[in-house]
């Protein structure tokens, strides 16, 4: 089970009409205009509430006040969460290990390649040392896992390099809490350094969430793509991700003079747009969960 995605948060909040003015528009590839904004003001309120569904339910609760949405549920699930990782781990050591990696991550994803380093959680550290307790995180479904790609062809699965990759929070509400990010930052927006990695975390929750591999490129040059889909009719489709409007996709030039794919993507706080120039597809933040059916 993975927390309420995107599509099913609307849903929780009666949502319908928006829903189906977000598919339709991703289908044709057409601007949403005027709703384009109330979209992303649930955006925003779901990175305060995260999928998980008691804290949704909290969140229903508030009616629009959601400056007052009590982040204690958000904290009691953190709280169940170390539980967990004393009451169903029965070394002392062990529990030690998985806590550290869990509480590296913020850090680990700031790094400039966003790679998960075992350095980071611990100095001198080795994969041999922390290689389980980081694999209970991921079959406790505590961390989600997104492996690198080197050479981005079919069957991706089958170019991954295993000891290359990065490691999201499960959850964008759980990540802005054990960061501190309160109500006031995530709705007006003004979560500084966070705001990149957040969004990034947001986008793999949701992949996840609707059965799609998280998987990355990375190049020479430090050209690294966020992730990589492979379609059915398209073949295999690089994906960006930007906290922010005003920056250039470096990575996806360096990457389609490379390989040319039929298209590329682009997820930011952008309206839905095609350039057949730069043969990037703009998808919003808000519509993530709809790339499953390209």
């Amino acid at each position: 089970m993975y927390p309420m995605d995107f599509e099913e948060f609307l849903m929780a909040f009666n949502q319908d009409a928006l829903l189906d003015g977000i598919k339709e528009c991703f289908d044709k590839n057409e601007a949403i205009g005027l709703i384009h904004d109330k979209a992303l003001s649930y955006y925003k309120e779901y990175l305060l509430s995260g999928g998980m569904p008691d804290s949704v339910s909290e969140l229903l609760k508030c009616e629009n006040d959601y400056y007052n949405y009590d982040l204690t549920i958000l904290n009691d699930i953190i709280e169940d969460y170390k539980n967990d990782m004393n009451n169903h781990v029965n070394n002392s050591l062990e529990t030690l290990k998985i806590r550290k990696i869990y509480n590296s991550l913020s850090s680990q994803l700031q790094n400039a390649s966003k790679k998960f380093q075992y350095s980071v959680v611990e100095p001198n550290a080795k994969s041999r040392e922390f290689s389980l307790p980081l694999d209970w995180l991921i079959e406790s479904n505590m961390v989600e896992l997104c492996k690198c790609v080197k050479l981005p062809e079919k069957p991706l699965l089958g170019f991954v390099d295993e000891n290359t990759f990065k490691v999201y929070y499960s959850d964008v509400g759980i990540f802005n809490r054990l960061v501190n990010n309160d109500a006031k930052t995530i709705l007006l927006d003004d979560m500084k350094i966070y705001k990149e990695i957040i969004t990034e975390n947001y986008v793999a929750n949701q992949f996840k969430a609707n059965g799609l591999d998280l998987l990355y490129w990375q190049g020479s040059r430090d050209a690294e793509v966020d992730f990589l889909i492979s379609t059915e009719n398209d073949g295999i489709i690089p994906i960006e991700v930007k906290a922010y409007d005003n920056t250039q996709p470096k990575s996806l030039e360096i990457y389609n003079n490379l390989y040319s794919p039929k298209y590329m993507i682009r997820i930011s706080s952008k309206d839905f747009e095609y350039n057949p120039s730069s043969k990037i597809k703009s998808i919003p933040l808000y519509a993530v969960f709809l790339i499953k059916y390209l």
